[in-house]
């Protein structure tokens, strides 16, 4: 299947969007087995109301006979008009050789164009960035570019959503266990994968009820959460000792560590959601069902994870804005050592957040 240039993945569910994206990624690697892998975050666009696209851009360039074949991830952590300039520039440089994967938070279904149009550089007057977004996403059709929402399963949709992740896993799962762990699980699609991550290393292929009862009973030991939790505590030496031991006791690095990595990915989205104006009541809150609904909605059961929800409301209130993003810079090169199969540097770059809330010198010497 040929691969279009751009894909924007817009979802609320950052475990949907890094599973579309590792896939298409994967894809990308066998049509451009010779192609640079290359990450993006906002804080490589950050430069006032006009986003700074001078780094991206000079990928985007036809190098000539020098080959460039290029796969581009670029994380977007809301719509503003640095995600409308991005994709226009993607619209606008696109070229042969060149994916890119675009994550950005979820859009309306209307904001989603029926009809290509061709390029322009201006938009006829309209201020309203959906507006805005609405067309350059309309230019990215017409190059072959692919817009998609993901919307989180619930109900029977989750209950099929459960098996089909099994079958992923290569996990054969009886029926009153999709039930079990749809009930138990209710919207948390990270808690449903890392069961059956743990299963796999563990060697099982058939899911009955009482290995789920039993997972289900000592996620209390690890939830899953505990290394991203100590960060923002902060507590270094709890977050390193639980780094080691993880990686220590579990055969399989790679799939622990991408585990870490999505369980942080969802901390620090649900961070930035509450300091967005329409949330703020939930950091004032005490009504705890109130809290506890707005936790579950972002895959973060309360009654389970107190002192993890603890943690990130009052972070969200203190963690200053360059520390907030040096946080999402070092994860997001976590994750892209994971995706080049480089336990190693994804362990070390995980270590460096660790470290980075005990000295502000490892985030000093990241900027040199």
């Amino acid at each position: 299947m040929a691969l279009a240039p751009v894909y924007v993945i817009s979802s609320d569910e950052p475990f949907l969007k890094n599973e579309k994206s590792s896939m298409l990624i994967q894809m990308a690697r066998k049509e451009l087995p010779e192609a640079e892998f290359m990450l993006f975050t906002n804080n490589d666009f950050s430069s006032g109301a006009t986003a700074n696209l001078a780094r991206l851009e000079n990928e985007l360039i036809d190098p000539g006979l020098f080959g460039g074949d290029r796969i581009i991830k670029i994380y977007l952590d809301s719509i503003n008009s640095t995600t409308v300039q991005v994709l226009q520039l993607l619209a606008k440089r696109s070229r042969p050789g060149v994916v890119c994967v675009v994550e950005i938070p979820r859009i309306k279904k209307t904001t989603l164009p029926t009809a290509p149009e061709k390029y322009t550089d201006k938009f006829r007057g309209q201020s309203s960035v959906e507006t805005k977004l609405k067309h350059v996403l309309a230019f990215l059709m017409d190059i072959g570019g692919v817009n998609e929402i993901l919307y989180a399963p619930s109900g029977v949709q989750f209950s099929q959503w459960i098996n089909k992740q099994a079958q992923k896993h290569g996990l054969t799962i009886e029926p009153e266990v999709i039930s079990f762990l749809s009930l138990c699980c209710e919207g948390n699609l990270v808690a449903v994968d890392q069961f059956f991550s743990i299963a796999k290393i563990s060697g099982k292929t058939r899911i009955d009820l009482e290995t789920a009862k039993a997972y289900l009973e000592s996620s209390s030991r690890y939830t899953g959460f505990e290394f991203s939790e100590a960060v923002l505590a902060p507590n270094t030496m709890r977050a390193l000792n639980i780094l080691a031991s993880l990686c220590q006791t579990n055969t399989n690095r790679s799939q622990i560590l991408s585990m870490v990595v999505s369980n942080f990915d969802r901390m620090l989205w649900v961070m930035r959601k509450l300091k967005e104006p329409e949330n703020a009541q939930i950091l004032r809150s005490r009504n705890f069902k109130e809290r506890s609904a707005f936790f579950k909605s972002h895959g973060i059961v309360l009654p389970l994870l107190p002192s993890t929800s603890d943690v990130i409301l009052r972070a969200a209130q203190t963690m200053p804005e360059d520390f907030y993003d040096y946080l999402v810079t070092e994860l997001a090169q976590a994750a892209k050592f994971l995706q080049e199969f480089d336990d190693k540097k994804a362990y070390q770059a995980l270590q460096n957040m660790a470290v980075s809330v005990y000295t502000s010198a490892v985030r000093d010497l990241k900027k040199l």
